[in-house]
């Protein structure tokens, strides 16, 4: 219910219902809304108040009103939370620590939901990624690239199309990064380890192992950057 929440424009507590629904997955792309009667009884609002909403969230470009047939997210939102990601994430201010700190943050809810959502294919996919990443370790290159696609692929077995295209925003920031972060010692295996640990819990459909396994090797990376950048000659200075 909406009720604590008079304060407020009680369209735009809609508004920023609906939008928590769509970030979170609880809504995906496509889906059709319910009727707004329906809408406004769940909500404890008018009519009145959920059509304002849905004329706003259409003017914004994330819900789609098809006479006759109803209102659907549109198929354009994850790139409505990403335009404006993609834009901070190439600002100069921002450190790859800030950015890994946010990934262990983000990802460590889509290791959740995959373990829930994914399907058996798709763990299958991520199993053959951790064990082709143990076959280039020598190659750090390639290996950086089988990491960065574990991750996004982790993302993808979410079924949550916004995380996906956080991810891949956050994927070209890190690449050169990160590539230096794997050719500490040791670094490479620990994280082939790690993948393997989020891939068991994936397996087991053990979302908390899942989880535990993809926060602990996000602390590890983190740990490693903050090893890199102790390594540099001006620490202030190491910026993406």
């Amino acid at each position: 219910m909406l009720k604590p929440l008079k304060d407020r424009k009680v369209a735009d507590a809609v508004v920023d219902y609906i939008i928590t629904k769509i970030a979170s997955g609880e809504l995906k792309v496509g889906e059709q809304l319910p009727p707004q009667s329906e809408l406004a009884a769940e909500l404890g609002v008018s009519r009145t108040a959920v059509r304002e909403a849905m004329r706003s969230l259409s003017l914004m470009g994330m819900l789609r009103i098809d006479q006759g047939r109803g209102t659907f997210v549109n198929q354009t939102v994850p790139g409505l939370f990403i335009e404006p990601l993609a834009y901070v994430l190439s600002m100069d201010h921002i450190m790859l620590l800030e950015i890994v700190e946010a990934r262990a943050i983000i990802e460590a809810k889509t290791a959740y939901l995959c373990a829930l959502r994914a399907t058996d294919k798709e763990i299958s996919a991520l199993e053959v990624l951790t064990r082709d990443m143990m076959s280039k370790i020598e190659d750090l290159d390639s290996f950086n690239e089988l990491d960065l696609d574990f991750h996004v692929q982790v993302a993808r077995g979410s079924h949550n199309s916004v995380l996906v295209a956080v991810i891949e925003a956050m994927q070209g920031p890190l690449s050169q990064q990160l590539g230096e972060v794997q050719r500490l010692p040791g670094a490479a295996r620990r994280a082939v380890e790690y993948h393997r640990r989020v891939v068991k819990g994936l397996h087991d459909r053990d979302p908390e192992a899942a989880t535990k396994a993809m926060k602990e090797h996000l602390d590890d990376v983190r740990r490693a950057v903050l090893q890199n950048i102790a390594k540099s000659e001006c620490h202030s200075d190491y910026r993406l």
